[in-house]
């Protein structure tokens, strides 16, 4: 109920941010984040489920895509002139997302066992709090002593939380000392080199981190898979999409070639469908290459058709083509869901098979 109370307002962050009321973004945004600990604290108490084990890890990775996309739309006003995310760079955050995630259906197919690592969990807190905080200096842009007292702020704070949480629990939170000395590192970065140059580093640390995050997935999960000698279609179309589908739509956004719901509509779906697409190839029931690749492969080749028609000057035409788009991949993705529906909702397999999966939902999370 929590996970799903959090999914449905994150359209609200991107649409008050696109209507110009930024504050009201950053304080729905900040309290929908919040909400993580909320639902993992009750699954800690009370067990995880099989539907919000597949949904928690959805919601947070639909919640950065609704989040940082807008980020890269050249047509919001928000920005200041000195100051334009990159819309390569947004791309590959969410190319990495994706390919890890393909990456993980292609392992747990063949029962093969990757260890998530802590730093899965750190990127996750990084990517929530690093667009809210750049929000935030960008609105404060003129006031120096408000952008030290912010910065100060958000790295004194997690140290505090971490003194009450030893007090009650009486356990050391070690995350609160990495998101504390992160923040805190862009303090002498802010003094020594200005506003423009932290949005910069800022950025650049949030991706290069969400991309460290999965190098045990990226490089030692590939060595295994290359000396299996096993690699097939299944593999190679999730892959292929992984890496193409953010690049297109990134470009897609940067060339004003449909309206940004549509992108993000696209993004999000996709998100969803790998999340599920691991629970299936857990229990061997992960969708086959063709269909996979009529989703993916059909939706970026719709997009990059857009692209294209825009490239020609044919705005309408491009626009039907990205609409296209967002039907193949909503079509496509309902169908995932239905399929694979009795993995998630049938209360006989989850009372069988709900230790499992808690698990799998713990691991979705940090990676």
């Amino acid at each position: 109920m929590v996970t799903f109370a959090r999914l449905v307002p994150m359209p609200l962050v991107a649409w008050f941010f696109y209507e110009g009321h930024y504050w009201t973004a950053i304080i729905l945004g900040t309290a929908i984040g919040c909400t993580d600990f909320i639902d993992g604290h009750l699954a800690r108490k009370h067990g995880p489920t099989v539907l919000g084990g597949l949904m928690d890890p959805i919601a947070d990775k639909v919640f950065i895509a609704f989040a940082y996309l807008p980020f890269a739309d050249p047509r919001l006003h928000f920005f200041p002139d000195w100051f334009f995310a990159p819309a390569w760079l947004i791309a590959a955050m969410f190319v990495r997302e994706l390919v890890v995630t393909a990456l993980r259906s292609s392992y747990k197919r063949r029962d093969m066992s990757m260890k998530t690592s802590y730093l899965g969990k750190v990127k996750t807190w990084t990517q929530m709090q690093g667009i809210g905080t750049m929000m935030m200096l960008i609105l404060l842009a003129d006031k120096r002593t408000a952008i030290i007292a912010v910065l100060a702020t958000m790295a004194a704070a997690p140290l505090v939380a971490m003194v009450v949480f030893y007090a009650v629990k009486k356990k050391l939170w070690r995350g609160a000392l990495i998101m504390s000395g992160i923040t805190g590192a862009l303090i002498p970065v802010y003094l020594s080199e200005g506003l423009p140059l932290l949005l910069v580093v800022t950025l650049c640390g949030i991706v290069a981190l969400t991309w460290a995050s999965g190098l045990d997935y990226l490089i030692g999960g590939l060595r295994q898979l290359r000396g299996r000698g096993d690699m097939d279609r299944f593999d190679s179309v999730r892959i292929i999409g992984a890496i193409a589908l953010p690049f297109l739509l990134m470009a897609a956004l940067n060339a004003h070639t449909a309206s940004p719901w549509f992108l993000v509509t696209i993004l999000s779906l996709e998100l969803a469908v790998g999340g599920l697409d691991n629970l299936l190839a857990h229990h061997k029931a992960a969708s086959l290459a063709s269909p996979w690749a009529l989703r993916v492969l059909g939706t970026s080749l719709l997009i990059g058709a857009g692209l294209l028609l825009q490239h020609r000057g044919e705005a309408s035409l491009a626009e039907y083509a990205v609409m296209a788009a967002v039907a193949v991949s909503l079509i496509g993705s309902a169908y995932e869901f239905w399929r694979g529906r009795s993995y998630y909702l049938d209360s006989d397999k989850r009372e069988k098979r709900d230790p499992m999966l808690g698990a799998v939902g713990d691991q979705q999370s940090a990676t």
